[in-house]
């Protein structure tokens, strides 16, 4: 094709074109013709029309397809005695192509069929995947509804100890308000005994000490039995921080600092008498605590086994989906085979039909095999 490129296309298909010496043939009788209804199959044009169209498929530059498939058009239908050098080489150059579209439309199937060689290995590979995650998935949900019916047996003997115990419930509720009470109180002073600290180590913005020194002193006057004439000296006192005041403006920090400290001490004692209460009322409710912390451990266990199940089913639906997948990806190249198959079949048909012109001679009758006229009908 590369020649055909370097020659110029109108002079090359006038030269193709050029009639050749034909044979002579027997004429038909008038008589004949006029018996004659209609012109029988020219299994010529058939041929080259054929192996046209297959032509016209060849990956090859616009403009080489353009003479190949003009140059096939005068060469084709042209019997063995009326072709010059220039057509033998021309259908060289065809049967070249369409060998050509044959040995590629057979790998592309060779190709294809070597994707299905294991096909049934491989799905098979992804069912026993599938039956494990099934598998799994049961397992999770017998263990999730055996963890469940523990947990269901034990909260009705926790209901009924509750019942049972009522009054030891209501005590042991109001010893654990107390201990809430205590530690939110010493919470409070705690708050108050580092916003001091912190006024008196000089830690305060400047903008922020007037606020601070107002949170102490509104807490301090609120405090039961914090001396009223200490109260009346801190908020001009707290100004300033610790290194910067006097010998009494340090004692009254100080006095203020340590009632704080001697508050917190004697709260921690109330809130340990109030812990040890609510131990006390649990002694009485040994049975109920226990079967409290066994239930939570039965929770625990039932939802341990929700999340188990949960990730069963994302397993499975994973394994299947990979099946699914697997089957579309199958079909998919099962529809590339069979249009690769028939790509292979219209290659190997249209040389089957360039064979017959290749090797077409006079010798055969025109009804036959046609004549080189078929160029008209094209």
């Amino acid at each position: 094709l590369k020649v055909l490129l370097s020659v110029d296309l109108f002079l090359f298909v006038r030269v193709l074109a050029m009639p050749r010496p034909v044979a002579a043939t027997k004429k038909a009788s008038p008589k004949a013709a006029k018996k004659a209804v209609a012109k029988p199959v020219d299994p010529v044009t058939a041929s080259v029309r054929s192996v046209l169209a297959q032509l016209k498929k060849s990956s090859v530059e616009d403009t080489a397809l353009e003479i190949l498939l003009t140059s096939a058009k005068v060469t084709l239908p042209l019997e063995q005695e009326n072709r010059a050098p220039m057509h033998e080489q021309v259908m060289s150059w065809i049967r070249e192509q369409l060998q050509g579209q044959e040995q590629q439309a057979a790998a592309a199937l060779a190709a294809v069929n070597q994707t299905l060689t294991s096909i049934d290995a491989e799905r098979a590979q992804l069912a026993v995947v599938v039956a494990k995650a099934q598998e799994g998935r049961a397992s999770a949900e017998e263990l999730l509804k055996a963890k469940a019916a523990v947990s269901a047996d034990r909260l009705a003997a926790l209901d009924a100890q509750r019942e049972a115990d009522a009054a030891g419930l209501a005590a042991r509720r109001e010893k654990e308000v107390a201990v809430e009470a205590v530690l939110k109180v010493r919470g409070s002073v705690e708050a108050i005994q580092t916003a001091l600290t912190e006024l008196l180590g000089g830690t305060v913005e400047e903008k922020q000490v007037k606020k601070q020194v107002q949170k102490v002193c509104a807490f301090l006057k609120k405090a039961e039995g914090f001396d009223s004439a200490l109260l009346n000296t801190l908020p001009s006192v707290l100004q300033k921080p610790a290194s910067a005041m006097s010998q009494f403006e340090q004692t009254a920090a100080g006095a203020a600092v340590d009632w704080l400290k001697t508050h917190i001490a004697k709260l921690t004692e109330e809130l340990g008498a109030a812990q040890t209460a609510v131990k006390e009322a649990e002694t009485g409710l040994a049975t109920l605590v226990g079967l409290e912390t066994s239930y939570a451990a039965a929770t625990g266990a039932e939802e341990a086994a929700t999340q188990a199940l949960s990730s069963a089913v994302d397993t499975l639906a994973a394994a299947e989906k990979a099946v699914s997948d697997f089957d579309s990806a199958t079909e998919e190249r099962r529809s590339e085979r069979t249009a690769t198959e028939e790509t292979l079949g219209e290659v190997k048909a249209s040389i089957s039909e360039f064979e017959k012109l290749w090797m077409r001679t006079q010798k055969v009758e025109d009804v036959e095999m046609g004549s080189a006229e078929t160029i008209s009908q094209l």
